[in-house]
């Protein structure tokens, strides 16, 4: 026999414990609980959104009443406001308080001990399904993607960012940078919820203080052997080490891309990078030594293959995306691009002899200019087809995403944003970052249904040194997923 679980007050004296335990106990995000916490804090209900066994709801009901909740059991699912889209799950609490606990099926549905990352079980309900058992066969259509971000708020947060930044020498760079991700996070939407970034300032300066004593340990090591073998052997360790340095980048990126989808949530359930940083070091070595090798005409398949490995390994729950492009595809636009560039470049330098008669100076300075507009035209008409391409070569549980901004939508955001930028003097910069965001939510959709009753709960470990070290050459990692 089962039954339902309602919360219908709160009397506790802790409210912020008693969120973290009952986030820890469904495995929620944290602003879930506080939001459930603060509803039946007003005398609103919540209840489990499926039946929990007799022996495990006995257990579930003394934990919830000794942190402070007014507990009810019931044989049947009363009609109460399921609040914040509900728990993204669909069994409830453990056996053993805060620690998880196996639902109808046997299956293990909550987190482990704080600081732990959460054990495979939680499973994700699509959403407007109220819990009912026939209700998961039918996928979501139209699932809207959002954001809700305004520059104001985003200014707000970077001006005390850079206030405390000056004032403490540089070491709140870290907690500010990871305030503005949250931010920026929080404020994007998927199917009406919002994402949760997990991360925190402390994981990254530990990453660039490891970083830094890493790079530290290498100065000495180049000093070290210009004072044994002399400034040559200096000169060519720094060399060498650049080189190294240089090579190493997609590893870097791989730790600091792994971190940062570690970080980030939806309904509970977290994102995941699982890419090999040997994988990512050959496909970088090698793209770029066929790249040289056929004069470029092999970029349009390393760019293919750069995707793929970025976009098909990124987990969501133990769901991977999966992309289908290839580079042949790319390779006509590509071209016609290598073609622009080569009448834009090629017309005024043959000006002096198409016409000695009209050449001079101004004019070949006037040609120049001219030349370089359809240069840039052509180039951000490529950049915006490369987007659409792989958004629809990209798919998640079924379905796939449809990205449908044209040149000129993307040119005329991109001028504005510059201009924004431009006359403000850099204090415009928090309102194109919005304007780029709400850009993208709006012109992406999802094409087809998703499968979201298949997502389950399958978090990764990662550290924060990747971060530490992008941070250290100052790197956009950024890819759009």
């Amino acid at each position: 026999m089962s039954c339902f679980l309602t919360l219908s007050a709160f009397v506790g004296d802790d409210q912020e414990a008693a969120a973290k335990k009952l986030a820890l106990m469904f495995r929620m995000a944290p602003q879930q609980a506080h939001a459930i916490l603060d509803k039946v804090s007003k005398g609103e209900t919540w209840q489990t959104p499926k039946g929990v066994p007799d022996k495990q709801a006995a257990v579930a009901e003394n934990y919830l009443k000794a942190i402070g909740f007014r507990v009810e059991r019931s044989g049947q699912q009363a009609v109460v406001d399921q609040i914040a889209g509900a728990v993204a799950l669909e069994e409830p609490p453990s056996s053993e308080a805060g620690q998880g606990f196996e639902g109808n099926e046997g299956e293990e549905m909550a987190g482990g001990p704080p600081g732990q990352p959460p054990r495979t079980g939680s499973r994700l309900r699509p959403p407007g399904n109220g819990g009912g058992k026939n209700q998961d066969s039918t996928p979501p259509q139209g699932l809207p993607i959002g954001f809700h971000g305004t520059g104001g708020g985003l200014f707000k947060i970077m001006l005390i960012n850079w206030v405390l930044t000056i004032l403490t020498l540089g070491i709140y760079y870290f907690w500010g940078k990871t305030k503005v991700r949250r931010y920026l996070c929080e404020q994007s939407s998927f199917a009406g919820d919002r994402f949760y970034y997990h991360g925190t300032g402390g994981e990254l300066f530990k990453g660039a203080v490891i970083f830094g004593f890493i790079l530290t340990l290498l100065n000495l090591g180049i000093m070290a052997i210009g004072s044994a073998w002399g400034p040559q052997a200096e000169i060519a360790a720094q060399i060498g080490s650049s080189y190294i340095i240089v090579v190493l980048l997609p590893v870097i990126m791989v730790g600091a891309f792994r971190y940062r989808l570690s970080r980030t949530a939806w309904r509970g359930i977290r994102l995941s990078f699982r890419g090999m940083r040997k994988s990512a070091l050959w496909l970088y070595v090698k793209g770029y030594l066929l790249t040289a090798l056929t004069l470029g005409l092999y970029w349009p398949y390393f760019t293919a293959r750069k995707q793929q490995f970025w976009r098909s390994n990124a987990y969501f729950g133990n769901q991977s995306f999966k992309y289908e492009g290839d580079g042949k595809d790319i390779l006509k636009a590509f071209l016609m691009l290598i073609l622009l560039f080569v009448g834009c470049v090629a017309l005024p330098a043959a000006l002096p002899i198409l016409a000695p008669e009209i050449f001079n100076k101004e004019l070949a300075t006037v040609a120049m200019g001219v030349m370089w507009i359809p240069l840039v035209i052509g180039y951000m008409s490529y950049s915006v087809y490369l987007d659409r391409y792989n958004w629809s070569k990209t798919q998640f549980a079924g379905a796939s995403f449809n990205y449908d901004a044209t040149t000129w939508q993307w040119i005329i955001l991109q001028v504005t944003n510059f201009l924004i930028i431009v006359c403000t003097l850099g204090l415009g910069f928090p309102w194109a970052t919005i304007r780029s965001r709400k850009f993208l939510a709006d012109h992406l959709a999802v094409a087809g249904n998703m499968q979201l009753s298949q997502v389950v709960q399958d978090a990764q470990k990662s550290s924060a040194l990747g971060e530490g070290a992008a941070d250290g050459f100052d790197m956009d990692i950024d890819i759009g997923i």
